[in-house]
């Protein structure tokens, strides 16, 4: 799917609208409903507590309880307008002893029935169609001696607690547009913060996944996004360089398995179309001889690249002897050596010097080390091997006086088939493999090697090892 169409954009964006506009309906319709049942319900207590209070004077009068309300007329007018209330005072039979203040004066009242009122004691209505509008009335027994003399009825309009309902209902309203407002700016900054990012990162990936690895977000911030950003961007980078790694692989590859196979074929075409005499057919036989064992040993260092490019190189760990193993490799060189006038001197940290590696594996690295020295120093010079201990590591050194290796080539030469310059004229027969391969031994041993090299001077190769438990005993 296109990273242009967003769908998690947009399922985002209507879940923030859909919750905003949901959040307004409910307080628009049952945020007014429950306000307005909070204030009927204080508002009922209200009237009920009033109610009685006039309904407990006729208990101190337990002669004539009726009669105390005829003394207390005005009192009970100017309480019941001062509270916004009607008061009433009705007899068992419907005769009205008193009325605050009503839309008409009544002498008596026969439609009242207290089992008309819901189980709190209140009628909500227009009360027996006696008032014109929605009314809350209450009424509270007048008893005395055990016996019901009358009523006392509070009534009150609703029409204040609908408008105060709305008038709270309507700054619950403004309150919840100011949060969708702020959600909705809160959105636009995720937005900013989170959707932007993820549309370039998909960019990134579809751009990338089309074979685009030169494209780059350049994702700015300190922030996940970002760190995800800059992982994606040197992930192209490495592919990139893998890629570019690799033609140039399957260049140099070509490349040295071409000439020494354009060299056999023509030698060997020369010999059987006679161009070659007999007399020196031998001499171009031992040339074919030469470049079809160059052609093995690149073949044997591919495979032994191969087997380490694989999760790391499959080794084999004990505890041996360096010295033993230094002392036996530099006995292979020994015809070299003599016919090169060159001589070694060894500095061993000890007699014996167990280390704890692969011991086929560093047979090969100092194989290829010693073997490098060897071709690259000059005549009648001296090869120095020192090993010593230090940071409870072994440390290996092979120093040469050789022609080095300039300083900008220092950090190429573990790269595959590479040779300096200056190396070409003396490594006709060497495939450019030996250190790549070196290197990839020692690191599959979590160990490290070094180069230094001075031009015209010599090069010293240092690699670590592990020691051996019977070294350290």
């Amino acid at each position: 799917m296109s990273p242009q169409k967003r769908p998690f954009y947009f399922r985002f964006l209507f879940v923030y609208l859909a919750l905003g506009l949901v959040s307004f309906l409910l307080i628009s319709t049952f945020g007014y409903r429950l306000i307005y049942a909070i204030l009927e319900k204080q508002k009922k207590e209200d009237l009920q507590d009033f109610a009685h209070y006039y309904a407990g004077l006729a208990q101190n009068k337990p002669q004539d309880p009726l009669a105390c309300y005829q003394s207390k007329e005005q009192s009970m007018t100017d309480a019941a307008h001062a509270a916004g209330y009607e008061l009433w005072v009705i007899q068992n039979d419907g005769a009205i002893l008193f009325q605050s203040d009503s839309i008409q004066k009544l002498e008596y009242f026969h439609d009242f029935n207290p089992t008309d009122s819901d189980p709190s004691g209140a009628f909500v209505g227009l009360f027996y169609h006696y008032f014109p509008e929605t009314t809350l009335s209450v009424y509270v027994p007048i008893t005395a001696n055990f016996n019901t003399y009358g009523y006392v009825l509070v009534h009150t309009s609703l029409v204040d607690i609908q408008n105060q309902a709305n008038q709270m209902t309507y700054k619950l309203l403004l309150g919840t547009i100011f949060l969708i407002l702020l959600f909705f700016m809160s959105f636009l900054y995720f937005k900013h913060l989170f959707f932007r990012p993820v549309q370039q990162l998909l960019t990134a990936a579809t751009e990338i996944s089309s074979g685009n690895l030169s494209y780059r977000i350049q994702m700015k911030g300190n922030h996940e996004m970002a760190y995800i950003g800059k992982t994606i961007d040197y992930m192209a980078t490495t592919l990139e360089s893998f890629g570019e790694d690799q033609r140039k692989f399957i260049a140099n590859v070509s490349h040295d398995f071409r000439s020494p196979l354009t060299s056999v074929k023509g030698y060997i075409e020369a010999i059987l179309d006679g161009t070659i005499p007999p007399s020196m057919q031998e001499k171009y036989l031992k040339i074919v001889l030469d470049e079809t064992e160059r052609l093995n040993k690149l073949t044997q260092g591919l495979l032994e690249l191969n087997t380490l490019d694989k999760s790391g190189a499959l080794l084999t760990f004990s505890n041996f002897d360096i010295h033993h193993l230094i002392k036996k490799i530099l006995a292979t060189f020994e015809k070299r050596c003599s016919d090169k006038g060159i001589s070694f001197e060894l500095t061993f940290a000890s007699r014996d010097f167990f280390v704890y590696a692969d011991m086929d594996k560093i047979n090969q690295v100092l194989y290829n080390l010693i073997d490098n020295a060897i071709k690259f120093s000059n005549p009648h010079s001296v090869i120095f091997i020192n090993t010593y201990i230090q940071h409870e590591k072994a440390f290996i050194s092979i120093k040469d006086q050789g022609i080095g290796i300039p300083a900008e080539s220092l950090s190429k030469i573990w790269d595959r088939f590479y040779k300096t310059d200056a190396s070409r004229g003396k490594d006709k027969k060497g495939t450019g493999l030996g250190l790549s391969i070196t290197k990839d031994i020692i690191l599959a041993h979590k160990e490290n090697i070094d180069v230094i090299s001075t031009p015209d001077v010599g090069t010293e190769f240092i690699f670590s090892l592990q020691l051996g438990k019977q070294n350290e005993n």
